[in-house]
């Protein structure tokens, strides 16, 4: 008799997570619009290390013992600190071995949300393919964490737990109906993206903030071959060797 297959389960935003049972799953955290997306893009520019903390006081802290910290609510930086949550931001030879304390509205959420998963890694546009080597290599049970925004669903991380969802069928099982939804919804999606995304009301809020050129990295598909995993209280390169090749833009 052949093996079960692994399951891969979506939930749609944080609050939906306690209804999953992660403590036996990898859980991908996944923030489009910036985020996980700056995430991939800082430890691919060199960073040692990512600190993801829920607060601002928290970073403030980190802020005194001389860490670099990035910060943001609402999309907008937050004052006084090192950077906000662009990528461009991170693309900085002065990153090279630094750790830098990270807060944002949702991402960072998720991260905590999800702390009693068996494994935490980070998921973007940016990365998807090693990530998805990286997942059929490991064989475990997944959820596709969506941020959201705020706690309410939103439609770019559900495209792209779609995405992911699209590749894996096959190795994998579907967990859930959210995964159903969220894969024929990149289904959709593909053939109308502009519609989609600008249907998006985060997109739109960071469009009418005049971050179109952050969007437009952030959709952009492997462009950083890292895998961010949690170890610890710390998001750091995961040491796996890539099955494709990435050319940097």
């Amino acid at each position: 008799m052949a093996d079960e297959k692994k399951k891969i389960r979506v939930s749609l935003s944080p609050a939906l997570l306690k209804k999953e049972h992660i403590e036996n799953s990898i859980v991908v955290i996944i923030d489009i619009l910036r985020a996980t997306t700056s995430m991939c893009v800082a430890l691919d520019f060199g960073a040692e290390a990512i600190i993801p903390v829920e607060t601002i006081e928290e970073c403030r802290k980190y802020k005194q013992q001389g860490y670099l910290v990035a910060a943001e609510r609402n999309a907008i930086p937050v004052e006084g600190f090192d950077f906000g949550n662009s990528p461009f931001s991170f693309m900085l030879p002065t990153i090279k071995g630094k750790t830098i304390v990270m807060s944002t509205t949702n991402g960072t959420r998720a991260l905590h949300a999800a702390k009693n998963a068996k494994e935490i890694v980070i998921g973007a546009f940016a990365n998807q393919s090693i990530l998805q080597d990286y997942l059929r290599d490991k064989n475990e049970d997944i959820v596709l964490l969506c941020s959201g925004w705020k706690y309410e669903i939103n439609i770019e991380d559900t495209i792209f737990a779609g995405a992911m969802i699209n590749e894996l069928l096959g190795i994998f099982d579907l967990g859930n109906d959210a995964a159903f939804m969220a894969m024929h919804l990149y289904k959709e999606a593909d053939r109308r993206k502009r519609f989609f995304m600008q249907s998006s009301t985060h997109f739109q809020r960071l469009i009418e903030m005049d971050l179109q050129a952050d969007v437009k990295y952030s959709l952009r598909r492997d462009s950083h071959s890292v895998v961010p995993i949690l170890k610890g209280n710390k998001i750091v390169k995961a040491d796996y060797k890539p099955k494709y090749v990435c050319i940097l833009p």
